[in-house]
């Protein structure tokens, strides 16, 4: 690239030169560039076929052994984050049973523990896996939920089992999320999430997929439609059915899924089952694995166990004693703790003390809270101020992402009140009943992310995008202002910018953050990018000049000196300007970076990129122009220059608008509104208070979009938009 860019300068020069000769120079010097240019892509084909033949020394194996170690460090944080539920809570795990029923396969047992959920997938052939949760049992006799009985935990157990100890030729466990599915094949969409999450170059993926050394994990699979009993026609029922054309050689490759109960028994009563899998039923936290989870994590010491005896004392009454003879308080206690949802936020909720130490409240309480059926709410009401509190933690010692210097101090009662507003505009997009989710602008809103730029409907759906306009358009007055005072040429661009301002109408309903991504030019998508840019750049501004000397009617004897010196100045640095942000600008389009993350990567990819692709889309509107100025007039006519400059003034204030949405920014620009709009319900830095509610727990991360942990405490949420009463 470097030796491309001397020949192209000493190409530039030569043709000064001669412009300056005016007749006198010898043409051989010009000639005498194209031998070194030959040169030139010769060696650049070389040095390519050897970069190539060194990515062919990568086999299979060796990829997916660093694939490996990049999945067990991604997954590893996410997996502690999950067990402690957060800063907030204290650490440790239960070791979780489970139960097996399998269809059609060998290999499997009647039961298992977390901890060799690893060693027991191992057995299985062809290792089709589906892990749901079991059900409570209601006092009434109905069938409860199977919510936060830990499914998403042994699903990153069972990864991280795979992943750090592995064969050559085992499968690497990836994370997929079930909601993210394209539609597509699994292998097509195994590929390109291996491409954007873990930057795979496009060729190690393929081989990765076709040596079939990626084990999906397709996790969330409840989360794909709206309601609880989805059919025979739901997206669901789709990804099961893709999911029994997975195979190799006549033989199923193996998958696991994971889905509530309800959900895949409704999955299953359609007809969508697949034929050969293993169903995982996460077992409930029995009473002897509440007590030592409790025992060890907030009664370790003789104060602790003094404070939790009585709760101890009823789950070990349940553990040991025969069912008839414990008392209903003790059953009723065990029965409410009997997930590590449930056991994480009793333990955050009681642990939670005053600036000088003192517990707020008395484990003892659970009992009667149980007995009364109000145990549940009771913790989930006293949740958010418990995380936010979390003095054995301290909120002031939270150890934020890097590059964060300011330590924010949340408080309580704003923290819930604008986690309401969040959890009821979600809860909003569901949609009436089982019905439907909510749409807008032809897109369906979901029930369960929060990612920044898609959550502009909260400020009004008409509002938001009206705001945004205006801010385009500011932004287009503010370049108009700098111009108009370089001269009296350019006076007359000002009534065409707010012409052209209607030229605002043109934005996307739902704008994608872009990001600069150097390792796109890796891959053919990145090349062809940078050729077609390059290309369209260099015609574009070689042939404005032509326009000009036509539409000003330079003499004849300059036309082609002029032409060759500004021309190739123009399409050069114009080419290098669209085919750089071409080939390394991607859109966003799912994970890879934390959320956060991605308002600042499009702010970036707007200031770096955005004033070439704001000159290219302005020399385009200006050709465009000047052509048909001309085609509309008399042959030899000559335009005045200031109605000229006036025309093609206001024909970069309309470049620019057009080109936001190219350049990045768009998505920057409608988050910016958002908050315009919501100023009195959320905070301005809305991505950091998240990212700090991730942290104490309270909220968790699917690819680039935050999520309550648990869809109970949205919906406590949505109902509740006041804080409760201290106590």
């Amino acid at each position: 690239m470097f030796s491309v860019a001397v020949c192209l300068a000493g190409l530039w020069w030569t043709v000064v030169a001669l412009s300056r000769a005016k007749g006198e120079s010898d043409p051989a010097g010009v000639l005498a560039l194209l031998p070194s240019l030959v040169g030139v892509l010769l060696g650049g084909w070389g040095a390519w076929a050897g970069n190539r033949a060194l990515q062919d020394q990568r086999t299979a194996p060796m990829i997916a052994e660093e694939l490996a170690r990049l999945v067990a460090r991604a997954e590893g944080a996410q997996y502690r984050q999950l067990l402690g539920s957060g800063l907030a809570a204290p650490d440790g795990r239960i070791d979780l049973t489970f139960t097996v029923t399998a269809t059609g396969m060998s290999g499997s047992r009647a039961d298992g523990t977390l901890e060799g959920i690893a060693d027991y997938y191992r057995g299985l052939r062809p290792g089709r896996m589906v892990i749901t949760g079991t059900p409570s049992a209601g006092r009434d006799g109905q069938i409860g939920g199977d919510a936060g009985t830990g499914k998403t935990v042994l699903a990153l157990s069972l990864i991280l089992g795979l992943a750090k100890e592995r064969s050559p030729h085992e499968p690497v466990p990836v994370r997929l999320t079930a909601a993210s599915w394209p539609g597509s094949d699994i292998r097509d969409w195994l590929r390109t999430h291996l491409t954007d999450v873990y930057r795979l170059p496009r060729r190690e993926a393929a081989r990765l997929v076709e040596a079939n050394l990626v084990l999906p994990v397709i996790d969330g699979m409840d989360e794909m439609d709206p309601g609880t009993t989805p059919g025979y026609t739901s997206r669901a029922a789709a990804l099961l059915r893709c999911i029994e054309r997975f195979e190799h050689g006549g033989e199923h490759c193996p998958v696991v899924v994971t889905c509530r109960h309800a959900y895949y028994q409704a999955l299953v009563e359609a007809g969508t089952e697949p034929r050969i899998v293993a169903r995982i039923a996460v077992a409930r936290v029995d009473a002897a694995r509440a007590h030592s989870y409790l025992s060890q994590r907030v009664a370790g010491t003789e104060r602790g166990r003094a404070r939790w005896q009585p709760v101890l004392s009823a789950l070990d009454a349940v553990a040991v004693g025969p069912a008839d003879t414990v008392r209903p308080e003790h059953a009723l206690l065990a029965e409410a703790l009997d997930t590590p949802w449930r056991l994480t936020l009793a333990a955050t909720v009681l642990e939670e003390r005053t600036a000088d130490g003192r517990y707020l409240r008395d484990p003892a309480d659970l009992l009667a809270l149980a007995a009364g059926g109000h145990l549940y709410e009771y913790l989930l009401d006293q949740y958010i101020g418990a995380a936010v509190a979390a003095r054995h933690r301290g909120a002031d010692d939270i150890s934020l992402p890097s590059g964060t210097h300011v330590r924010p101090r949340l408080d309580a009662d704003t923290t819930w009140r604008r986690l309401a507003f969040l959890a009821r505009y979600l809860n909003d997009s569901s949609g009436p009943g089982d019905g439907s989710p909510r749409r807008v602008a032809g897109r369906a809103l979901s029930s369960t992310d929060l990612v920044l730029h898609e959550l502009w409907p909260l400020g009004g759906k008409h509002r938001t995008r009206w705001t945004e306009g205006v801010l385009a358009v500011a932004a287009s007055l503010t370049l108009v202002s700098l111009v108009g005072p370089l001269g009296d040429d350019f006076g007359a661009i000002r009534p065409w910018a707010f012409l052209l301002c209607f030229a605002v109408f043109y934005r996307p309903a739902w704008p994608k953050p872009r990001r600069i991504d150097p390792g796109r030019l890796r891959t053919r998508t990145g090349r062809r990018a940078l050729t077609l840019g390059f290309t369209v750049g260099f015609t574009v501004g070689f042939l404005i000049f032509f326009g000009l000397s036509y539409a000003t009617a330079l003499p004849a004897e300059d036309l082609l000196q002029e032409s060759l010196v500004y021309g190739l100045t123009f399409g050069l640095a114009i080419g290098l300007a669209i085919g750089l942000t071409r080939g390394l600008m991607i859109k966003q389009e799912q994970v890879g970076v934390a959320p956060r993350h991605l308002i600042r990567m499009d702010l970036t990819a707007a200031v770096v990129f955005g004033p070439g692709v704001v000159v290219g889309a302005a020399l385009l509107t200006g050709l465009v122009g000047l052509l048909g100025l001309n085609a509309i007039s008399a042959p030899g006519t000559t335009w005045d220059v200031d109605y000229l400059g006036a025309f093609f003034g206001g024909l970069m204030v309309g470049g620019f608008i057009f080109s936001i949405p190219v350049a990045g920014g768009s998505a920057a620009l409608r988050y910016f509104a958002l908050l315009l709009h919501t100023r009195r319900k959320l905070p301005w830095r809305l991505g950091r208070f998240l990212d700090v509610c991730y942290e104490l727990g309270i909220l968790r991360v699917s690819g680039t979009a935050w999520q309550f942990r648990h869809r109970e405490l949205q919906e406590h949420l949505a109902t509740r938009p006041a804080p409760p009463p201290h106590s």
